[in-house]
């Protein structure tokens, strides 16, 4: 069994695979090991554990980690099955990487658009010769919200409606409209701009708010609701780590 972890800004997910397939799935805050042992517990015990996190993680959590398997921590200096020929490679998102390893291992020899809707958005392209050059990072739903909020005076902080009309007749709607309609119109407007430069584009979508995002763009696109996971999961394989 592999263990593949995802320590985000907000949110965590693990997922615990066998023989190639996804079991089953935790999602928890922060870096709670308590959480996590508790999945392992009931799950089964994995042999190895590949860790991706785009932030400091308590020393807690990798030792109550690391008393159960070996664990192996993803940076851009692990062996990938693609070649990073971003400028800066050091300064890459330990998730940008894995979400283009799940387009690797799902696309091989495929130009591909990786979307991660996150905290941040990102895009990503790998390109069909196998390298990753690099994308765009973008704020997220609730990143806009927050942003309006803070810089205002009195726009309020609200939460995020399933849906929204383009035409808000509230200010909590407007607030809304402008941040899941703007995002879209963004969205589609990056995939337009790519697929113009890779007629053969295959645009993959994840992230916790794919969702609001999967069956309202104009073009068809591969929904990865476990894209980093599945990243994870492709690079143990790669390095034999199971």
């Amino acid at each position: 069994m592999q263990l593949a972890v995802d320590i985000g800004n907000t949110y965590s997910k693990a997922g615990l695979y066998q023989d190639g397939v996804l079991m089953n799935t935790v999602r928890f805050a922060g870096d709670d090991p308590a959480a996590l042992i508790a999945f392992i517990s009931e799950n089964g015990t994995p042999a190895a554990t590949m860790l991706s996190a785009v932030r400091p993680v308590s020393n807690e959590f990798v030792s109550a980690l690391q008393q159960i398997c070996p664990v192996h921590f993803l940076s851009h200096e692990t062996p990938l099955p693609f070649t990073i020929t971003y400028a800066s490679p050091e300064s890459l998102g330990r998730d940008r990487i894995a979400g283009v390893a799940a387009a690797y291992g799902r696309f091989p020899g495929q130009n591909v658009l990786v979307v991660d809707m996150g905290t941040c958005i990102t895009y990503d392209i790998l390109k069909a010769d196998g390298s990753w050059p690099g994308g765009i990072i973008s704020p997220g739903i609730r990143m806009r919200l927050q942003a309006m909020h803070h810089f205002t005076g009195q726009l309020p902080l609200i939460e995020l409606p399933d849906e929204t009309p383009l035409t808000g007749t509230t200010t909590a709607q407007a607030l809304a409209s402008g941040a899941l309609c703007g995002a879209r119109a963004e969205m589609n407007g990056i995939i337009e701009a790519y697929k113009a430069i890779y007629e053969d584009l295959t645009v993959l979508i994840g992230g916790g708010d794919n969702n609001y995002f999967d069956k309202k763009l104009r073009i068809s696109i591969f929904a990865a609701p476990n894209l980093v996971i599945d990243g994870l999961k492709t690079i143990m394989d790669f390095n034999n780590l199971r």
